[in-house]
This record gives C-alpha cells, sequence and structure tokens, in this order.
C-alpha cells in the first residue's frame, strides 16, 4: 500500500550550507507532518550523478569551496555563477551537471523538492518540481520559471523574483525558513536574551564560520574571538564539519581556555572559548540549538543565519567582505530593519569586545535584538511543507 503513495524527493547539492540547510527543514516537516501520507526521501546531485556529470558536480564544490579565497578559482566560479542569468536559457554546464538528475525523473512520477535555483531550473522540464528559495535576498539567477511553485521568505523577496522574470502565480511568501529546533520556545529564548542585555551578566557572543571558509572571515573571527575574551565575556566558534578548519581555529585562538567540542566528553565542560564541530551539517545543527538559548549576539557572513538577526532577535555582526550574491542583499535588508553592524576591517574585529560593550552601555545592542523580533513570520518551513502537500493531495484528488 505504502507504495502506491507519491513519492517527494528532497534533492540537495550538499554545497556549502545555505542552501542545504533549507531542504534540511523542509524535509523535517514533510517527514514529521506529512510522512504516512507522501513517501518522503532525501537525495544529495552526488549520489544521483555519474560519470562526466559527478565529475562536473565535484568540480563546482570545488570552486564553491575555492571561489571565496581569491585568485583564478574565484574568476571561474564568479563566471559560472553569472553565466547562468538568463533564466531562459540552460546553458551548456546546466546541461552537463543535470544530466543525470534529468534520467533518474524523467518517466519517474517522483516529485522533486529543490532548494537551488540551478537544480530547479534543469529539472523544470522533466517533472513536478517545488523550488524553496529560502534566502531573503533574491538575484536574477533565482528567478526560475515554470516551476509549480516557489516559496519565498517574504513579499519584498517575491517581488524582486517577479521584476527578475519570474512568475507572480507561483510565488507563495511563507514566513523565514528558520531551523524547526530554533523556532521552537522562540519567543520565552528571547526575551531571556532580552533580560540578560539589560543586566550586568557576562554576554555570550557566538561565532559561525561560512561553508567555503573565506580567509578573510576566518582572520575576523579569530580577531573578535580574542577581543570578546578580553572583555569578560564567553564565545563560542562553530566551525563547521570541516576539520583542517577546525584545526586552523585551535591554533589561532588563544589566550583563554579553550574547550574542544566535537561530541566526547570533553563537550560538557565550561570555558572561555569553546570550538564546536561535527562530522556533518545535520548534527552541528542539532549541537547549535542546545547553544543558542544563551547565545545574545553573534558573527557571521550575511548568508542564510541572516534570518536569525530579523527573525529570533539577535544582534548580528556580519562579516565583510560580502562575497556572492546573495550576502549583499540580505546585509542591506537586515540593515533596514536595524539588526546588523558591519565589520569591515580586521581592526574593528579585533575591537569587537570594545564595541560591544559600547553598543550595551548606549542600549544600541538590545535595540537590535528588539528589532529582529515579532516582525516577520518564522515558521516558514513548516508553512511551506504544508502548501508542498496540499498542492500534492490536490492533484491527486482531482
Amino acid at each position: 500500500m505504502r507504495d502506491a503513495l507519491p513519492t517527494v524527493v528532497c534533492l540537495g547539492t550538499d554545497i556549502g550550507r545555505g542552501h542545504p540547510n533549507y531542504l534540511d527543514s523542509i524535509y523535517y516537516f514533510l517527514k514529521k507532518n506529512y510522512g504516512e501520507k507522501l513517501r518522503i526521501e532525501y537525495w544529495t546531485v552526488f549520489q544521483k550523478s555519474r560519470g562526466f556529470s559527478l565529475v562536473a558536480w565535484k568540480l563546482v564544490k570545488f570552486l564553491y569551496a575555492t571561489g571565496a579565497k581569491g585568485g583564478p578559482a574565484t574568476q571561474v566560479y564568479n563566471a559560472f555563477r553569472s553565466g547562468q542569468r538568463n533564466i531562459q536559457k540552460e546553458t551548456i554546464a546546466l546541461r552537463v551537471l543535470g544530466r543525470d538528475l534529468k534520467k533518474v525523473f524523467t518517466d519517474s512520477r517522483l516529485i522533486c523538492v529543490v532548494a537551488h535555483p540551478f537544480v530547479a531550473r534543469m529539472l523544470v522540464p522533466v517533472c513536478r518540481v517545488f523550488y524553496v528559495h529560502g534566502e531573503i535576498a533574491a538575484p536574477r539567477e533565482c528567478a526560475v520559471r515554470g516551476i509549480e511553485k516557489i516559496f519565498v521568505p517574504s513579499l519584498e523577496t517575491r517581488d524582486k523574483l517577479v521584476s527578475a522574470g519570474a512568475d507572480t502565480t507561483d510565488i507563495i511568501a511563507t514566513g523565514l525558513i528558520i531551523e524547526p529546533d530554533f523556532v521552537k520556545d522562540a519567543e520565552e529564548i528571547y526575551q531571556s536574551r532580552i533580560e540578560r542585555l539589560q543586566s550586568s551578566k557576562p554576554l555570550t557572543i557566538g561565532f559561525f564560520t561560512s561553508g567555503a571558509y573565506p580567509q578573510a572571515h576566518m582572520e575576523k573571527i579569530v580577531a573578535g574571538v580574542n577581543s570578546v575574551v578580553r572583555h569578560n565575556m564567553k564565545a563560542i566558534v562553530f566551525c563547521g564539519a570541516d576539520q583542517a578548519a577546525y584545526h586552523w581555529l585551535c591554533v589561532r585562538i588563544r589566550g583563554a581556555e579553550v574547550v574542544e567540542d566535537r561530541g566526547d566528553e570533553s563537550s560538557g565542560k565550561d570555558s572561555a572559548v569553546r570550538l564546536v564541530t561535527r562530522k556533518d551539517r545535520q548534527a552541528e545543527t542539532r549541537r547549535t540549538a542546545e547553544f543558542l538559548p544563551n547565545i545574545d549576539a553573534f558573527v557571521a557572513a550575511s548568508h542564510e543565519r541572516t534570518n536569525w538577526a530579523v527573525g529570533l532577535g539577535i544582534p548580528l555582526f556580519v562579516l565583510f567582505p560580502l562575497i556572492g550574491t546573495f550576502a549583499p542583499q540580505n546585509f542591506d535588508f537586515a540593515s533596514r530593519q536595524g539588526v546588523v553592524y558591519p565589520l569591515k576591517s580586521l581592526k574593528e574585529a579585533s575591537m569587537l569586545g570594545e564595541l560591544i560593550n559600547g553598543f550595551r552601555g548606549n542600549g544600541r545592542l538590545l535595540r537590535m535584538a528588539q528589532n529582529g523580533f515579532g516582525t516577520h513570520r518564522i515558521d516558514g518551513a513548516r508553512v511551506t511543507a504544508a502548501h508542498i502537500f496540499q498542492s500534492i493531495s490536490c492533484r491527486i484528488y482531482q
């Protein structure tokens, strides 16, 4: 009987954190709320690609990892991204990357949920596609046509996609797509943060690496951690799953007792600095959920975690330079909401502790937190999963 159920495949790129993380949240709610009415699968493009197509995906992953570091790799990666901005055209690169994926989905009656615009564009001709655009930003390459539904966090995002050429009737604004574990008890956690910011208690600052580990960002994280510790704050550094980056940070963060949080018995110790690493993205997200209630402000690139600043009320100090097509638009949106402050230079990062204390003293840090809660819906992942199920059910029973 279960074989007769519609099969929904959440197809991830497993490149970076942003797009895959949005898909993780949708998969969670599809499985949790509709797992008895739909067959829910999670695949990656690497699992379903072979030969030259698989090599091409590995090349894209390599270029992503090196593209933020400057030099020829950055130029190649940026050229690839800019080459995909014509939403009407399937480029040679997309044909190569999508060759095996199209074979899997053609005539299979599988329903595909994706969180990357390029994958959406590859599969539009061969199957039903739901595209989860979790970013606030909406650069031109994300305006994909022919999709059954595009889910976006806000009306502003919708309007940008429409201006770039997407079909108006296919776009649904669902609210911010934030990790399910972070949404639970969000108001209670926010109120506790407000109380801490108004008190004289030492603050806890979170530091988050991004998937490509840009060198300029990593150096600012080290400088920022050392600074906040000097000013009697605690630092929790989320290093991702890259062990080379983790050890790079371990060597350079000095001057305080450091706990290496790798999932072993040492993880429970308290310390001025905690370095968190896990074997994969999902495990790190679960560990982040355990610490997020105690984080009073955080440092990160203006990518997917911008949603935490504009939706959960956590002040964000943004790592510069702004890399990629999403970061500038996300930063602009968060700036207008009054929830972010830029760390443009290494000198500014090295004075982060002093900066935070100053903002706390003059009330700006409190206002950044207050500006970031209650303005937007934060249950976009649940709402998106409900819309997907409704769309599938309507087609079945027509």
